[in-house]
C-alpha cells in the first residue's frame, strides 16, 4: 500500500495530536529522527507537550543502540521506555503511532507520506498486536543517559544464616545509605534478620529491597518458603517493612516495579530448574526502566565525593 503524500504540517499536526492523547499512552514504531523532518525545535516542543500531559510512551525499534535524540532530559526520563525487537522478527517499514482510536502511519523518505486511520477497533486491534510485539523485545543499548524516575541499582547477592538474600537497592536509597558499603549492608540485614529471627527462620531465600524515605534507611524483606501444599504454584511470598531497622506498619508495601521484579525473579526462577541454579545463575534481564545497571557502592562513593 502507498501512502498518501503529505507535508511538513501535516506530520507535526499528528504528532502534537498524539501528545495530546486523551488516554494518556502513545505507542510508536521508531524508525528515524522525526526531528530531521519537522526540525529541532518543533520536535521539542512536541516532547514537551508529553511532558505537560503526562503521556506515556512506548516506543519499538529496530536499532539495537539508539542516539541520542532530545535534549529533554525530564521528558526522556519520565515519558519513553524503549523495546528493541530485530528485523527477523518485525521488520519496520513505516514509522507507526497508535493513541486513542488512531492510527498514524507515515515515513520521510524519501518524501513525506501519510495516512491517518481513525477507527476505534482498528486502533484497538493494532494496539494488541503492539503489545504482543512489545513483550517479545529487549531493552536496547543507549548513547544517552537514561535515568527514569523509578529505578533499581544493580542487584546485590548475600549470604545470611545459610539463606540466600538478593537485594535491590532503589535510587532513591542513596541519600539514606550514607556511608555504607557491601559488608555494612549486609550486616545492617543480617541484625534485622537476626532480631526477627521467628518469623525469619522457615523462609527458603530472601528478596530485599531497600529505599529512602525522608531521609530513614528502609527495607521491604520478602521471604520465601517452600509451598508443601501446591508445589505448581512456586513457593509462598511474605513481606515486612523496616524502618531504621524496626518493624513498620504505617506504610504501604511495594510499588508497582517492586513487583516487576518479584514477577522477573520468579520466571527466572522457574526457568532455572532448581533453587542452586537459580542462585547461581545470572539476575533476570529488567528493562531499562526498572533497572538503571549502575552499581549502588560506586554511586554512593560519587555522591560523598
Amino acid at each position: 500500500m502507498k501512502l498518501p503524500k503529505a507535508t511538513v504540517e501535516d506530520l507535526y499536526d499528528i504528532s502534537m495530536r498524539s501528545a495530546q492523547a486523551k488516554d494518556k499512552a502513545l505507542c510508536i514504531y521508531e524508525k528515524s529522527d522525526l526531528s530531521k523532518v519537522i526540525g529541532e525545535q518543533k520536535a521539542e516542543d512536541i516532547r514537551q507537550e508529553f511532558l505537560k500531559n503526562k503521556i506515556l510512551v512506548k516506543q519499538i525499534t529496530n536499532i539495537p543502540t539508539l542516539p541520542p535524540f532530545s535534549k529533554n532530559d525530564t521528558f526522556i526520563n519520565t515519558c519513553m521506555t524503549f523495546r528493541y525487537v530485530p528485523e527477523e522478527l518485525f521488520s519496520i517499514k513505516n514509522e507507526i503511532i497508535i493513541f486513542d482510536d488512531c492510527v498514524a502511519i507515515y515515513n520521510i523518505e524519501p518524501e513525506i507520506r501519510l495516512l491517518v486511520i481513525e477507527d476505534k477497533d482498528y486502533a484497538t486491534n493494532q494496539r494488541q498486536l503492539f503489545t504482543n510485539l512489545w513483550d517479545q523485545g529487549q531493552s536496547p543499548l543507549l548513547g544517552f543517559d537514561y535515568q527514569p524516575n523509578h529505578s533499581y541499582f544493580r542487584n546485590l547477592d548475600f549470604k545470611i544464616d545459610g539463606k540466600h538474600v538478593i537485594v535491590y537497592p532503589d535510587k532513591d536509597a542513596v541519600g539514606a545509605y550514607q556511608g555504607f558499603d557491601y559488608d555494612s549492608l549486609k550486616v545492617y540485614i543480617e541484625d534485622i534478620i537476626h532480631k526477627n529471627n521467628e518469623y525469619f527462620k522457615e523462609a527458603g531465600y530472601l528478596i530485599v529491597f531497600i529505599w529512602n524515605y525522608d531521609g530513614n534507611k528502609m527495607v521491604d524483606i520478602w521471604k520465601f518458603n517452600a509451598n508443601f501444599v501446591d508445589d505448581r504454584s512456586g513457593p509462598l511470598g511474605e513481606a515486612k517493612i523496616f524502618k531504621e531497622g524496626v518493624e513498620c506498619n504505617d506504610l504501604g508495601l511495594a510499588s508497582g516495579s517492586t513487583l516487576m521484579i518479584l514477577g522477573y525473579e520468579e520466571k527466572l526462577r522457574r526457568q532455572a530448574g532448581d533453587i542452586n541454579a537459580y542462585f547461581q545463575g545470572p539476575p533476570p534481564e529488567l528493562p531499562l526502566e526498572i533497572i538503571n545497571k549502575q552499581d549502588f557502592f560506586e554511586v554512593l562513593k560519587e555522591t560523598k565525593s
